[in-house]
């Protein structure tokens, strides 16, 4: 029999609380074994101190996003529907007013997974039962109105029931059945939770064959890019679509302020022309490529679903800002994007050089991106800067299409003008013996370097504070020496001076020019 309760005596919860001693004592004798606990992101994310000022609402959800999906402006302001950095989809990419204290909103944690299995780990040990945690938020549907709540973050529970294969009450088989039973667990969890009631915790029993320690976390149920139909809104869509075609026709008239198919004026291309410009655009664009940009040593991806081989050699991804306003801090020097563009020219340099490294990606702006033409460096251009994060995670992706047995990730900083190719080989020797790796700088609270085996997922934090968070989210830290050149990055004209000559060529021209 399926029942489902909530969990009370569960107080308000603050930052650095033990999450798991309050939920463990508020269901002391209460929970039999195979049973699964749903959790509210929004207790995860207060105990992690994933809350900020309101007055930076929109800065942190710039933070988190990854890519734009969708963005209406109505009355009170512009709603963006917005991929985040966990891979979901969701309207302000999660950050959350409700349920928190006034003058604050909530980010989503770090790593759900990360939290659910730690969760896990501890309440079992307490229990000495067999349990499944989900974390669970609150999300809108396409096509339908209302808003359900879904997992977000898993451990220990199997979250999408395959039936492929198996019959149907009249023998037929069952061709394309995967429910998704990790959203329908965490959708009954809801309906005892409720949004206002101070009930963030929800027993679900009778689902023990669900259970699993080895079962994969909640990105499982985040569809993959190659197969998503719904990429962007239908306005969006529309018109970055119909604007590409009219631009390979050679036209350049104002796109229309509707979706609707656009019959005329005459001079106007109907939507099944503008789809023919866009293809003969994309073909050109594909022949025109000089070749000699390629990632170097590459050879021909492979399929996502190649055999897991321990890591033996690397892409690396370095975010280039690339503007006029980077390292603001080195104050009122001349010409300081050059120096900036010159330290990120450097620090690539020495990534291709390293003997564990097969291919570098940059990721920067269309205003810089010749600059990289003479080095044998893949280059990414982001049509519209939208900061770090998303800069990483588009890396990211293209790095995971060029995935290879024995062959790992790495996300480099571009700010390390004395970096040497042995010091990022050394350090990437180390990280090979691990899922997840990270370097902290100099000063020991950033971070310089991210590492994901072959194999593993990444799940950056980059930001303020970001070596704690790294850590918080499953990257082992790697003791390197505080005078190695990968751990000091340069924010402010000082430090990079104290460098002296091990610096790169380019910097060292740049600061005498």
């Amino acid at each position: 029999m399926l029942s489902v309760y909530a969990a009370a005596g569960i107080p308000e919860i603050s930052p650095g609380d033990d999450l798991a001693q309050i939920i463990g004592a508020a269901l002391d004798g209460l929970l039999s074994d195979g049973d699964i606990l749903a959790v509210t992101s929004k207790i995860v994310s207060k105990a992690e101190g994933r809350i900020v000022h309101s007055t930076d609402r929109e800065q942190a959800i710039t933070d988190e996003t990854v890519r734009l999906v969708a963005s209406r402006t109505h009355k009170n302001g512009v709603t963006r529907i917005v991929e985040n950095r966990l891979g979901m989809i969701a309207a302000a990419a999660g950050v959350d007013s409700s349920n928190t204290a006034a003058g604050t909103v909530l980010l989503l944690p770090v790593d759900p997974d990360a939290s659910a299995r730690s969760l896990r780990l501890a309440l079992e040990n307490r229990f000495g039962i067999r349990l499944g945690v989900i974390v669970t938020d609150t999300l809108g549907r396409a096509w339908r109105e209302g808003q359900t709540d879904v997992t977000i973050g898993a451990s220990g529970v199997r979250l999408i029931d395959d039936l492929r294969g198996s019959p149907d009450s009249h023998g037929r088989t069952l061709d394309v059945t995967t429910p998704a039973v990790g959203d329908e667990i965490a959708a009954a969890a809801d309906l005892v939770k409720g949004k206002a009631g101070g009930l963030p915790v929800a027993v679900v029993r009778g689902l023990g064959r669900l259970l699993d320690p080895d079962a994969p976390g909640a990105r499982v149920l985040i569809r993959p890019a190659a197969n998503d139909m719904f990429r962007q809104g239908s306005d969006e869509a529309w018109r970055d679509g119909y604007a590409a075609g009219l631009a390979a026709a050679g036209s350049s008239p104002e796109p229309p302020s509707s979706p609707e198919p656009v019959e005329g004026p005459p001079d106007l291309p109907s939507r099944e022309t503008a789809r023919a410009a866009i293809g003969r655009a994309a073909v050109e664009q594909f022949e025109s490529t000089p070749r000699n940009t390629g990632i170097r040593k590459t050879g021909k991806p492979v399929a996502e679903s190649h055999v897991v081989e321990p890591t033996r050699e690397w892409i690396v991804v370095v975010p280039v800002k690339g503007t006029a306003e980077a390292k603001s801090r080195f104050g009122e020097v001349p010409d300081r994007g050059a120096l900036a563009l010159a330290i990120a020219l450097d620090t690539t340099t020495a990534a291709l050089a390293a003997e564990s490294v097969v291919g570098v990606i940059v990721v920067t702006s269309g205003a810089v991106a010749t600059a990289f033409d003479d080095l044998d460096a893949l280059v990414v251009v982001e049509d519209a800067p939208a900061g770090l994060p998303a800069a990483i995670a588009s890396g990211i992706e293209l790095a995971a299409e060029l995935g290879a047995p024995g062959r790992g990730i790495a996300v480099l900083l571009g700010d390390l003008p004395a970096l040497t190719p042995g010091e990022l080989d050394a350090a990437l020797g180390l990280a090979a013996a691990h899922e997840r790796a990270t370097v902290a700088d100099a000063d020991g609270t950033g971070t310089v370097l991210v590492t994901a085996a072959d194999g593993a997922t990444h799940a950056t934090a980059f930001g303020p504070g970001s070596s704690a968070a790294h850590v918080a989210a499953g990257y082992v830290p790697l003791d390197l020496p505080a005078d190695s050149g990968l751990r000091n990055d340069v924010d402010t004209l000082e430090q990079l001076t104290a460098l002296g000559p091990r610096l790169g060529s380019r910097t060292t021209a740049a600061l005498s020019g």
